[in-house]
């Protein structure tokens, strides 16, 4: 098995027997071989003032996470009920178009949704409008029951590795920033994860009982009064969540009546009542007065001014690089001299692979900013959060506390 790293301008080789997969031992001591991984460069880049991550849907792939393969249609069985109407009108063909099309998921919400808009907005079909939207939340229902995982499905079980990573990151010095994660998952894995381990964190929405949308909370600091009357302590076990897609646990809310009109909800254990018409995942919208930009370039606009500031790293790992608007945000961000940029790519980057990425692999032999791990064993997420990520966990496992205090009650 043959894992690639490009650092400081070279290319190292990292070959593992592929008999010893099944071994931890055997992995373990693979990455603490410095001539193979070079792990103590990483530490000065992770201990940064600005720690970003930017994490595919590579890292759900744990908790049942699903992407759609490239000769691999989950809607065949809309297209041959499209196909067999007779005379099909003008939006039949369209809607045929749409789904026959190998442009990715989100783009292919996207005409849809602004076909249905056309017809309501501008025809005045609502009818014809109204068999769209029909027809784009059954897309919906199958993407979401076949491709995303609810928290059903994982939480008991299942976020180890979440739980680990998350407990890392917010390792750091309380001087520095806090850590910022980007993703444009769907899921509720890092949610989950910082619940699960008792670990503050803001997604942007704000209240109790009726929980919506305000992107300033994120500008948003908590302290822990002191007793002494002296300025409160800055909490540093805290994450901001940005989802750039959007997420299972957003709803379109008219009666909110504000800018965004989004609310969160909290019931998304099971998909049995999910209400799909009212989904908020990237670009889909639900009335014809919302506006297709909001709110998801506030979010973009965050990612974007985060990888501008100074004495910064953005770790990638689990992401395709398909997405363009994703990419450009990145393009623009190397711009800023202080940035560095550490990929993690689970598949050997070649010929086959986006153009962006081959791009950033060929400059990152004369660009030191530009660090690339690639292949399965310092591509994958688990490995990386295990033996890749050189901080140290700052919460012990649950179970070790839990086993602590049961010797303790013996005595």
């Amino acid at each position: 098995m043959t894992n690639y790293i490009s650092i400081e301008g070279k290319v190292l080789t990292a070959e593992f027997d592929d008999s010893l997969i099944g071994s931890e031992n055997d992995i373990l001591i693979f990455f603490r071989d410095e001539e193979k991984i070079p792990l103590n460069k990483l530490t000065k880049y992770y201990l940064n003032e600005n720690l970003n991550f930017l994490c595919g849907s590579g890292t759900s792939v744990s908790i049942g996470g699903k992407t759609i393969n490239k000769d691999e249609n989950p809607f065949e069985q809309i297209i041959v009920e499209l196909s067999a109407i007779e005379n099909p009108k003008d939006h039949v063909l369209q809607l045929i178009k749409f789904f026959t099309s190998n442009e990715l998921l989100e783009r292919k919400f996207d005409r849809i949704n602004q076909e249905q808009l056309y017809y309501l907005n501008n025809k005045g079909d609502e009818n014809i409008a109204k068999e769209i939207k029909d027809y784009l939340d059954r897309a919906l229902k199958i993407f979401v029951d076949n491709y995303i995982p609810f928290p059903i499905d994982y939480v008991a079980e299942k976020l180890n590795i979440h739980e680990l990573f998350i407990n890392k990151i917010i390792s750091r010095k309380e001087t520095l920033n806090r850590p910022k994660i980007f993703t444009p998952n769907y899921d509720l894995a890092f949610e989950n994860g910082c619940e699960k381990i008792g670990v503050s964190y803001n997604n942007g929405f704000r209240g109790v009982h009726m929980r919506k949308f305000d992107p300033d909370t994120f500008q948003n600091e908590t302290y822990i009064k002191q007793d002494s009357g002296e300025k409160g302590k800055r909490i540093s076990t805290y994450l901001n969540i940005y989802k750039l897609h959007g997420s299972i646990s957003w709803q379109y809310a008219e009666n909110i009546n504000d800018l965004y009109n989004l609310k969160e909800i909290s019931d998304t254990a099971k998909k049995g009542d999910f209400e799909f018409s009212s989904l908020m995942i990237y670009p889909i919208q639900t009335k014809k007065s919302y506006s297709l930009d909001l709110p998801y370039s506030e979010l973009f606009r965050n990612f974007s001014k985060c990888l501008t500031e100074s004495q910064n790293t953005l770790i990638v790992i689990g992401y395709s690089f398909l997405d363009e608007h994703i990419n450009d945000i990145i393009r623009t961000g190397l711009y800023n001299p202080n940035l560095t940029l550490i990929v993690h790519s689970y598949l050997l980057i070649d010929e086959n692979s986006p153009l962006f990425l081959q791009t950033l692999k060929s400059r990152s032999t004369t660009d030191y900013r530009i660090i690339i791990f690639e292949g399965s064993l310092v591509g994958s997420f688990e490995n990386v959060v295990k033996y890749l990520i050189p901080l140290n966990s700052f919460i012990p496992p649950k179970e070790t506390i839990i086993e602590t205090l049961k010797e303790l009650v013996k005595h």
